[in-house]
């Protein structure tokens, strides 16, 4: 599974009053934001002679006197800074969690070093007024990494006494709004807010619902649990009980319990004995049994589930993703397949939902901006490499062609600035 949060951050709430935000622990901090010698985790100096008129050093990513990670093809040195055990790699592959923590991307940090305050004044200039400046918002909000744009979004509130995102949907229209209020949103918050969009009113987005439980860890999908109660007043899992059915509820309710494995050394013997379990649960009997499915597709790690595939693949000469097609239907085929493409290639998955977005006549907005905010400074790198392998297209050409105006903008600065 990939890793994209930051543990131990307070997330304001959805168009609420957000708590205090505290300076975090490493390896929780940004990159340098300030222009200050370490530790980065001490609050910024306002009120006191600022380092922020020093020239910055922000063409040089942290940690400094180290090689940098960036543009490197096995160099995303950092374990998940929220995980509270190892990683969960892709089984004979580079460790996929060891990205770059969300809130440090691939340096594009530029003028920061003039502090939170000064963005805040930047970008209630950019709203306030007869008209709105969306180029200054895009150009200042799409040069700060998550992190910086969360201090930003507390100091507009103790500045102006209004909530920033609250301000952006009043000024703000369309896919443009959506996206830049996806930006301002911590991981957990954005998560939560699109699951809560998905369930609400009439009806329910199933593939939201497949595509984020279905690709988080353990530790994301406990984190996005805690921010959907603040936000919502109600569990995660009461909604999904209450807004699916059948077998693809009892898969999504087990995805919530976190159980899954860490195990990055898979036991030869238990994977195999879990494969000749999905045989005899599938293929090898009349009718399937769910439920062994449900248990193993939830609660073994990507290393056993690799494994396991290699193993069913020996026993039935066919791979885990035959059987699930031959054996299910709907939306729980659907979740199986991306829990298993979620441990094995998760920048494959991610790269096939920006191409259903784009393909055909119209555009899936709403998907495209999800999967774009969400994976910008996770993966994208590794998502547009897999855009090309698959389908030999260049990613950003390809959005660039289906959307128009400031919306083309922000997402084209998106893509591009990695």
């Amino acid at each position: 599974m990939y890793s994209g949060y930051n543990q131990g951050y307070t997330a304001p709430g959805v168009g609420g009053y957000p708590p205090a935000y505290p300076p975090q622990q490493p390896p929780y901090v940004p990159q340098a934001y300030y222009n200050s010698p370490p530790p980065y985790n001490q609050p910024p100096p306002y009120g006191q002679p600022s380092p922020y008129n020093q020239p910055p050093p922000y063409g040089q990513p942290p940690p400094y006197g180290q090689p940098p990670p960036y543009n490197q093809a096995a160099a995303y040195a950092q374990p998940p800074p929220y995980q509270t055990g190892p990683p969960e790699p892709v089984y004979g592959q580079v460790p996929y969690g060891n990205q770059p923590q969300y809130g440090q991307p691939y340096g594009m940090q530029t003028g920061f070093h003039q502090g939170p305050m000064k963005d805040c004044e930047i970008l209630h200039a950019a709203m306030h007024g007869a008209g709105t400046d969306e180029a200054t918002i895009i150009n200042l909000i799409c040069n700060r990494n998550a992190m910086q744009r969360a201090e930003i979004r507390r100091q507009y509130k103790a500045s102006y006494g209004k909530d920033l995102i609250s301000r952006i949907k009043d000024e703000l229209s369309g896919n443009f709004k959506d996206t830049v209020v996806g930006l301002f949103m911590t991981p957990p918050e954005y998560d939560a807010y699109c699951l809560y969009k998905a369930m609400k009113g009439l009806g329910t987005n199933e593939g939201v619902l497949i595509e984020i439980l279905g690709t988080r860890n353990n530790q994301e999908i406990q984190m996005i649990k805690d921010e959907y109660q603040r936000a919502y007043g109600k569990s995660l899992e009461s909604w999904v009980y209450d807004e699916t059915s059948g077998h693809f509820r009892k898969l999504l309710i087990s995805i919530i319990q976190c159980t899954r494995s860490m195990n990055t050394v898979p036991n030869p013997a238990q994977c195999q004995a879990d494969a000749q379990a999905l045989y005899h649960a599938g293929e090898g009997r009349w009718g399937t049994d769910e439920a062994t499915f449900v248990r193993i597709f939830t609660q073994r790690s990507a290393a056993e589930m690799d494994m396991i595939n290699s193993c069913y693949q020996q026993l039935r000469g066919k791979s885990l993703h035959q059987a699930i097609e031959k054996e299910f239907s709907g939306d729980t085929k659907k979740l199986l397949h991306t829990i298993l493409e979620g441990l094995q290639d998760p920048a494959a998955y991610f790269a096939r939902r920006i191409r259903e977005s784009v393909e055909g006549i119209g555009t899936n907005d709403s998907k495209l901006v999800r999967v774009i905010v969400s994976r910008c400074e996770v993966d994208m790198p590794r998502i547009k490499q897999a855009y090309q392998r698959l389908f030999g297209r260049d990613l950003v050409q390809d959005v660039r062609s289906d959307t128009s105006g400031d919306y083309k903008r922000i997402l084209s600065f998106l893509l591009t600035r990695v």
